[in-house]
């Protein structure tokens, strides 16, 4: 099996990070509180979509990757009904990713292949339970100032950067970095695991509620994956 350049279940938080909006202060908020206003926003959030660009480096080696990605709460906002994460990469090579709460879905085309899991036994399950409003992420994670030299590029100028470490041990989450633009959107953030391995994601073209609420038939067209006939279809 190929080894395209993809989310891992644990991303999913990347999706809850980059809906969160607060009106800019005078000073630098503290990094607790700046972490509260995004708990505040993204509760309201009904919908999301925004342009992303990936690279992931592993033993010295960098990969791109980029792609499109939506999120739609046909319920409305938080905590009215379970939201629809859908992400789509277009380079290096297509592949979907869907998580609806139930089941989280990852399909390769180009090795004709579908992987289903239950939300409900990955971390993701965990990720997902923050976007939707089911916990608070200061219950989740310890908020501290950034670690300047925990970076993969060049860093945004002129944003607000805050550090999140999980309170509890994750197997594929060691920390995360987050820089916010002056308008508290997430312009890029930063995540390594135990291994050392380093994935940055960096946001454009960022709309936020652009879709109508109450609309199950998008919903359901976001979890839908136009598999090939010939697809293998592995359930974990």
């Amino acid at each position: 099996m190929s080894e395209p350049l993809r989310l891992r279940p644990l991303l999913i938080l990347l999706l809850v990070l980059l809906g969160l909006a607060a009106p800019l202060a005078a000073a630098p908020a503290a990094p607790e509180d700046l972490v509260q206003r995004l708990q505040n926003k993204y509760q309201q959030l009904r919908s999301l979509e925004f342009d992303f660009a990936q690279a992931t480096r592993t033993g010295g080696r960098t990969r791109q990757g980029s792609g499109n990605a939506v999120f739609y709460r046909p319920g409305g906002t938080a905590p009215e009904g379970n939201g629809v994460i859908r992400w789509n990469y277009t380079e290096p090579s297509e592949q979907t990713i869907v998580n609806d709460g139930r089941e989280l879905s990852v399909y390769t085309p180009r090795d004709r292949q579908l992987l289903v899991s239950p939300a409900g036994e990955l971390e993701a399950d965990i990720t997902y339970a923050l976007f939707t409003g089911a916990h608070s992420l200061l219950d989740a994670f310890t908020a501290a100032p950034p670690d300047p030299d925990f970076q993969l590029s060049e860093p945004p100028a002129d944003s607000e950067v805050v550090l999140l470490t999980p309170k509890k041990e994750q197997s594929q989450l060691k920390r995360l970095q987050l820089w916010l633009g002056a308008d508290r959107t997430i312009r890029r953030l930063l995540l390594e695991d135990h291994f050392g391995a380093l994935t940055e994601l960096t946001f454009t073209e960022v709309h936020f509620d652009r879709l109508p609420p109450g609309d199950r038939q998008r919903a359901e067209a976001l979890r839908r994956l136009d598999l090939a006939p010939d697809t293998e279809i592995i359930r974990q």
